[in-house]
């Protein structure tokens, strides 16, 4: 795979640098800000007084075309001598302009040219083992350097407060900067995988240049000039706050603050946020990437950890030298990672910010996929990554669409798609709105519902009686899957029971659905604005969040109208129905939420990330004396008295009702069952059923009741089984 220039033993040697260069500099173009292209630094002619520049790679080697040069900072000419170098082993002075110590043989590093050891006034006496710039910029040990310039640990020992870490970017001073003229946007972007190249142009005969015409020298980058202007005036708090920037002993230098906090890595692995507050911070920092652009910079690549979630909940990037300038001159430096798009990989640089598509997309799928960095591995050859979708199959489509449009190689498959380039060419418009969408969707789990119910081995009739609703919508990017689960156990009599139970279904149901919150089970529409009448463009139109106490209020309020009504009809004259009743489970799940209404001991389970949960509390004597530690649960599962209710609907005139709620995630399991089904199988094969034997409701569903038949199914058996996707 690409790696680091600076790393690389086949590049060609970089051409020594003297006289004049000049530097990137933003160009004024007014005319052409409401087209959404700003032009920035593009190859220019040179004046006849500076003629040595760096010369692209296509320049150099056709035929290597991935490998970039970097620039080495010139030495200190005549001009720069009023500094003088000592040796830092032995302490003598630096003669003219040798390379090494005259007397002990020690070799000047960059750093010991550029300063940063011991100097001597013009006396000749020490006057400082530190370079510290503008007198309060302490500069510590180099982190890395990259064509030219040099990135230093640095400490600000003036700041309010105290020493305050800082980093310090530096690069010799190239001369005098020289405007560049005003170039002309071109008026498509563009549709091959690669831009042209200058030869190619030549070649085609397409160019309406002579092939004889000698080519344009380019600018030189990077340049720390360009870098404080672009983090100067673009819009954006996302950006390192500049804290100085100048020349000092014909050294360039940029300070920036270093932004602290957690690293993307760390924020994804923060169980406590949810998909829709994580993406939300992928579209701060497409917004930040944004703010780039309209100063004429994109990102070369974005990595998770270079970028930096504030305790303040501000989203920045920790490096500014992946800024590079737009249009990017074929032939410039780049540093060349796998997260770096291709087109610049092959050295002929770009004219629109759609490059940093890729990179967007290579962050999210290591941060959401792998879990890790990319490697060599997740791709089929440089710049070519393995096909996303066939790698994972069963991926939520939302977030494969995503990354299909986002992390591949060829330009034109990339955002936006044909509506949107009509507004925004560069995609990060149609790419934020689609990361708001996914986030949303990521959130909601899919539903899968299957539901059975037996006699039993014992019973003559099936005094059991459930309700199953099961309601999905979609409306552009959003869908709502939605589910309400009722179950009745019938008891007190051969026919009193099931009548108890089918009437606690039918009360349900009506007092329920007439709610608005759950209007989608009735005719109505789980989405809050009409259909006729969307949201104003770029605004949500997904369904508002569930209000969990306004859920379980509804559900408390339900079950004890039911209670009323069952006890009063077990009481009227002539029923015969005196004493009649039933266990009462209502479930709401809307793929994030669990919401449980219970009275008796039916139960509802919850299983989730291997673990299994019951999650209502048996209203039963035996389970009390042993919540109490009257009795073992050991003790409990033979106790004679184990099935009898404390709690149950149409027992007495009022109710008391369990409420309950949990939050589910992909790959959860909920189901609901009758006491007939949990008196033959135990919590351990439950869990063993559900997370080793099933493949889908369908089959746990059928599995269970078939497996408490076989047990003996002394009573009638009932579940209601939904696996979460």
């Amino acid at each position: 795979m690409h790696t680091d220039p600076s790393s690389s033993d086949n590049h060609e040697p970089q051409a020594e640098m003297q006289g004049d260069i000049p530097l990137a500099v933003p160009v004024e173009n007014d005319d052409q800000l409401a087209e959404g292209f700003i032009p920035m630094a593009l190859p220019i002619e040179i004046e006849d007084g500076a003629t040595n520049v760096v010369v692209a790679q296509s320049e150099q080697n056709d035929s290597s075309p991935t490998v970039l040069p970097e620039v080495v900072a010139p030495q200190n000419d005549s001009k720069t001598e009023a500094v003088v170098i000592l040796c830092k082993v032995c302490g003598s002075r630096r003669e003219q302009d040798n390379s090494s110590c005259q007397d002990c043989g020690y070799y000047f590093t960059e750093l010991d040219l550029a300063g940063a050891v011991l100097v001597a006034d013009g006396a000749g006496a020490v006057v400082g083992t530190e370079l510290v710039i503008a007198g309060r910029y302490k500069a510590t040990k180099v982190l890395r350097e990259f064509a030219g310039v040099k990135i230093q640990a640095g400490v600000d020992v003036a700041a309010s407060g105290g020493p305050v870490d800082v980093l310090i970017y530096s690069q010799a001073d190239l001369g005098e900067q020289i405007e560049a003229a005003k170039v002309v946007a071109p008026e498509t972007d563009e549709s091959d995988d690669f831009l042209p190249s200058f030869d190619d142009a030549l070649l085609s005969g397409s160019s309406g240049i002579e092939a004889t015409s000698e080519m344009p020298k380019l600018l030189v980058w990077p340049n720390l000039g360009w870098l404080r202007s672009t983090l100067d005036t673009a819009d954006s708090v996302g950006l390192p706050k500049v804290l100085f920037g100048g020349t000092e002993n014909s050294i360039n230098y940029l300070v920036l603050e270093i932004p602290t906090g957690k690293d993307l890595w760390e924020v994804w692995d923060d169980e406590s946020q949810n998909a829709s507050v994580r993406f939300s911070y992928l579209q701060d920092l497409a917004r930040i990437m944004v703010s780039l652009h309209k100063v004429g910079g994109f990102l070369e690549f974005v990595r998770p950890e270079s970028v930096v979630l504030t305790s303040e909940g501000k989203l920045k990037l920790k490096d500014v030298l992946e800024i590079l300038p737009l249009p990017f001159p074929p032939g410039s430096p780049v540093r060349g990672t796998l997260y770096t798009p291709p087109e610049l990989l092959s050295g002929k640089g770009c004219t629109s910010p759609r490059p940093s598509l890729y990179s967007f997309g290579a962050l999210i799928y290591s941060l959401e996929i792998l879990h890790r960095e990319l490697s060599e591995n997740d791709f089929e050859k440089p710049g070519v990554p393995k096909p996303f979708i066939p790698r994972f199959p069963d991926i939520h489509p939302a977030f494969g669409r995503l990354i299909s449009k986002t992390f591949r190689t060829e330009i034109h498959a990339r955002f936006p798609t044909d509506e949107a380039g009509r507004d925004d060419k560069s995609g990060f418009t149609e790419l934020i709105a689609t990361l708001a969408s996914v986030g949303r969707s990521l959130d909601r789990c899919r539903l899968e519902i299957a539901s059975w119910t037996t006699t039993g081995m014992v019973r003559t009739g099936n005094e059991d009686a459930f309700a199953l609703m099961h309601a999905t919508e979609s409306r552009q990017d959003d869908l709502t899957d939605t589910a309400l689960v009722f179950l009745a156990d019938g008891m007190g009599g051969y026919e009193a029971g099931e009548i108890a139970a089918a009437m606690t279904m039918q009360i349900l149901r009506q007092n329920l659905t007439m709610n608005k919150m759950f209007a989608q089970f009735a005719g109505g529409s789980a989405f809050t604005n009409d259909a006729a009448s969307p949201p104003p463009k770029g605004e949500t139109h997904a369904p508002a969040e569930l209000d969990v106490e306004a859920c379980k209020m509804l559900f408390k309020g339900a079950l004890k109208d039911a209670n009323r009504q069952i006890f009063t009809a077990s009481r009227a004259p002539g029923s015969k129905r005196r004493g009649m009743g039933c266990t009462a489970e209502a479930a709401y799940i809307d793929g994030k939420n669990l919401v449980v209404g219970h009275v008796g001991d039916s139960r509802v389970y919850h299983l989730s990330q291997g673990e299994l949960i019951q999650v209502t509390r048996d209203q039963t004597l035996v389970n009390r004396l042993v919540e109490l530690g009257s009795i073992t649960a050991e003790e409990a599962e033979d106790h004679p008295r184990k099935n009898e209710l404390q709690q149950a609907i149409g027992g007495q005139p009022d109710v008391e009702v369990g409420i309950y709620h949990a939050r589910v995630l992909a790959g959860d399991w909920v189901f609901v069952c009758s006491d007939g089904l949990t008196n033959h199988i135990s919590n351990k094969d439950l869990k063993t059923m559900l997370a080793n034997e099933a493949q889908s409701a369908q089959m746990a569903a059928r599995r269970l009741v078939n497996l408490a038949n076989i047990e003996g199914a002394t009573d009638n058996a009932t579940v209601v089984v939904i696996r979460c996707t």
